[in-house]
C-alpha cells in the first residue's frame, strides 16, 4: 500500500488542487491501493481537503490528522503513526504535482528494492522576469544539474552510488523505514542521509515534476533559506552523516558560481546573477549568526510561515 501524506496549513485555496493532482488516477496515472493522509491544524483547510476527497470518493481511503501547530516535523510523526503503507509519498499543501509525477516518482521503489526513496523535480512557477522569480528558476535548474551530474542515469531515472544529493521536501516517496527527530529543521535531508545509513539507494526522477511558487521578496527568501539551509548546520547533532558527508555549505555553492554565471539568457539576467552572490553570501551569514553563534532551532510554534510562496 502507498501511503500518502500531504502537510498543510492555512491553504484551502491550494490543497483540493494538490489532493486531486496526487490521487486522482487518471492524472496521476496511481494504480496501488493507497490511503491519503492529511495533516492541517485549520478548520478551513481540513474542510477543503474533505471537500476535494469526496469529490474522488476516497472514502475511508482519505484520513484526517489535526496537529497542534508544532511544526512539520511533529505533523510528520503525527501521520507516520496512522500510515499502513510500506511505501510513503510525502509532500505539502501548496505545490503540484505534474500530469502522471506520481506514478513516475513511485517507479523507482517499485521496481528495485535497492532504492528506499526518491524525488522529483521541482519546477519554479515564479516569474522569471522578475529578480526574485529569476534566481528561484537558478536554484532549481542548479539543483537538477547538481542531481544529474552526481548520481548515475539508470533509465528514466538517476540513482545514487558513492555521491548524492539530498532529495527535495515538496516530492518525495520512500520506504516507511525511518522516523524523524521533532526539532529537525530540515527534514527532507535528514531522511535523505538516514535511508543511505540504512543501505539503501536515492533516486531522482527529472521527469517527476512539482510545480512550486517562491518568495517573491527578500524578507520571506531569508526566512525560508536560512531554515531550509541552516537546518543542514543542524543535522551534525543528530550524528547522521555516516556514508556520506556535507552536501550543503557555502564553499559548496562556490563550486557551483559558474553555473550562476553562465545562466543568463540577456543581460538584465546577467545584472541579476552578479546580484545573487551578496544575496547568497547573506543568507549564509545569517545562517552561521543563528545556527553556530545564537545556536538556534526549531521555534515553539513550528515553521514560521513564509507568506507570498501560499496561493
Amino acid at each position: 500500500m502507498i501511503s500518502i501524506i500531504v502537510n498543510s496549513w492555512k491553504e484551502p485555496n491550494s490543497i483540493g488542487k494538490v489532493i486531486n493532482n496526487i490521487a486522482n488516477k487518471e492524472f496521476s496515472g496511481l494504480s496501488q491501493d493507497f490511503e491519503l493522509i492529511q495533516v492541517s491544524p485549520d478548520n478551513e483547510t481540513l474542510t477543503a481537503g474533505k471537500v476535494a476527497a469526496e469529490k474522488l470518493n476516497l472514502g475511508n481511503r482519505y484520513i484526517q490528522v489535526k496537529d497542534p501547530q508544532k511544526g512539520k516535523p511533529f505533523a510528520l510523526k503525527m501521520a507516520l503513526k496512522k500510515a499502513k503503507g510500506d511505501i510513503l509519498l510525502l509532500t505539502d499543501g501548496e505545490v503540484f504535482f505534474g500530469e502522471m509525477a506520481t506514478k513516475k516518482l513511485l517507479y523507482p521503489l517499485l521496481s528495485n528494492p535497492k532504492i528506499g526513496g526518491a524525488t522529483g523535480r521541482p519546477i519554479s512557477v515564479s516569474d522569471r522576469n522578475t529578480f526574485m522569480g529569476y534566481i528561484s528558476h537558478i536554484l532549481t535548474d542548479s539543483a537538477h544539474h547538481r542531481r544529474t551530474h552526481t548520481m548515475n542515469k539508470n533509465g528514466d531515472y538517476y540513482i545514487s552510488g558513492k555521491t548524492f544529493f539530498p532529495m527535495s521536501g515538496y516530492m518525495i516517496a520512500m520506504r516507511n523505514v525511518i522516523s524523524i527527530p521533532d526539532d529537525v529543521l530540515s527534514d527532507d535531508g535528514y531522511m535523505s542521509y538516514e535511508l543511505r545509513n540504512k543501505g539503501y539507494e536515492i533516486a531522482y526522477v527529472p521527469d517527476a515534476y512539482v510545480y512550486v511558487k517562491f518568495p517573491d521578496n527578500l524578507k520571506d527568501y531569508f526566512k525560508q533559506k536560512v531554515r531550509s539551509l541552516g537546518g543542514y548546520i543542524q543535522l551534525h547533532k543528530y550524528n547522521i552523516m555516516k556514508k556520506d558527508k556535507q552536501s550543503r555549505s557555502f564553499p559548496i555553492e562556490l563550486g557551483y558560481a559558474w553555473f550562476v554565471l553562465t545562466y543568463p539568457k540577456n543581460f538584465k539576467e546577467f545584472i541579476w546573477s552578479i546580484l545573487f552572490f551578496p544575496v547568497r553570501l547573506y543568507t549564509w551569514v545569517l545562517i552561521f549568526y543563528q545556527r553556530v553563534i545564537l545556536k538556534k532551532g526549531m521555534p515553539k510554534k513550528g515553521w514560521e510561515r513564509i507568506e507570498s510562496t501560499k496561493y
